[in-house]
């Protein structure tokens, strides 16, 4: 029995040899009893985790700029890795047009644990655009902040904030979300970007006993900049050990290459930037440097929004005239997505 895509049956199955074992996440464990497992079991657990089909996206309607009210935001729980969990969006049609979620970031803070407004950002990647929700906490008890935005600069054509969604209130010691809409440019696939990010609302000073409004006035308060990275659309994807020549050479798709002279001032400060910059899984071992080799080689693989599988491999020396130099070469099935990742290192 195999699931919907190649993906899933090779992380849930291990082998079909007289017995068929899963991985403990299934719920179904090895029998040594039972040369086959009973199909109705597998079928339910496949109907249960199998890939929603894509929805086509019409991105016709990525095209209106307005702002639209919060309703409710409830506190998402910390993600320890790249996860597809529903966001809590407001009730708008055009989160149910963007088709199905990709992936998600960890939260990161874009402002000091200690500041009277905290602030956390996740990216929602979706295929035709990302959402960005801003989760902001009041710490000030005679502060209630109304109708909270963003004055937000990406920094890139091919990106375009295209709908923005406020909350409406966020009382003292509460934490309420507003999201950003972000259309990217359909012709590429990897697009990066950032700029600065300044927090727009109305600041409402009340009795901290009454919650009586005495006063209340527009402000802005500036946060740390927003980026986008490569790493975002990337989640890690390893191979067994000692595979991934054999598995570059014969997968589908064009090698795209490129080379660079970039500042690391080492070998290995090379190669951490570069495994931190695609976000991938290091195979073979391959962030372990032999100092006595003139050239190192890091194996990278990995799932573009869970899409396309990615296989990278970077050749780094260190030059006596010319510094670190550092060959990409980056095989998929997309020549776009190839292209996207070999150009971003410049």
């Amino acid at each position: 029995f195999f699931f919907n895509d190649t993906a899933t049956t090779e992380i849930y199955t291990e082998q079909i040899v007289g017995s068929v074992r899963c991985v403990q996440e299934t719920g179904i464990k090895e029998s040594d009893d039972y040369k086959v497992l009973e199909y109705q079991t597998i079928s339910d657990y496949a109907k249960t985790h199998a890939p929603a089909p894509s929805k086509q996206t019409d991105r016709s309607r990525l095209v209106e700029d307005y702002v639209e009210p919060q309703y409710n935001s409830v506190e998402v729980a910390p993600q320890m890795d790249k996860v597809s969990l529903k966001p809590n969006f407001p009730e708008h049609e055009i989160f149910s047009m963007i088709g199905d979620l990709k992936l998600s970031t960890q939260p990161k803070e874009l402002t000091d644990p200690k500041s009277e407004y905290q602030v956390m950002l996740v990216k929602h990647f979706y295929e035709p655009c990302f959402v960005l929700e801003f989760k902001v906490k009041n710490t000030l008890d005679n502060i209630i902040l109304k109708d909270v935005t963003a004055n937000l600069q990406l920094g890139s054509e091919d990106l375009r904030i295209t709908h923005i969604f406020s909350a409406n209130e966020i009382k003292y010691n509460a934490t309420e979300s507003f999201f950003i809409i972000v259309a990217r440019n359909p012709d590429q696939r990897v697009i990066t970007g950032s700029g600065g990010c300044f927090l727009k609302f109305i600041v409402c000073e009340v009795n901290p006993g009454t919650t009586e409004e005495i006063t209340s006035y527009d402000d802005e308060y500036q946060i740390e900049d927003v980026e986008i990275l490569v790493s975002d659309y990337m989640v890690p994807q390893g191979l067994p050990n000692l595979t991934f020549t054999n598995t570059f050479d014969h997968i589908q798709g064009e090698e795209i290459a490129q080379t660079y002279q970039l500042s690391y001032k080492t070998v290995e400060l090379a190669v951490k930037g570069l495994i931190k910059h695609f976000g991938m899984a290091v195979c073979d071992s391959s962030d372990e440097i032999n100092v006595n080799n003139k050239f190192h080689s890091l194996y990278l693989s990995g799932s573009y929004l869970r899409l396309e599988h990615v296989m990278i491999i970077c050749m780094v020396g260190i030059d006596a005239n010319l510094g670190c130099v550092v060959k990409i070469r980056v095989k998929s099935k997309d020549g776009v997505l190839s292209t996207n990742l070999v150009e971003s290192v410049s």
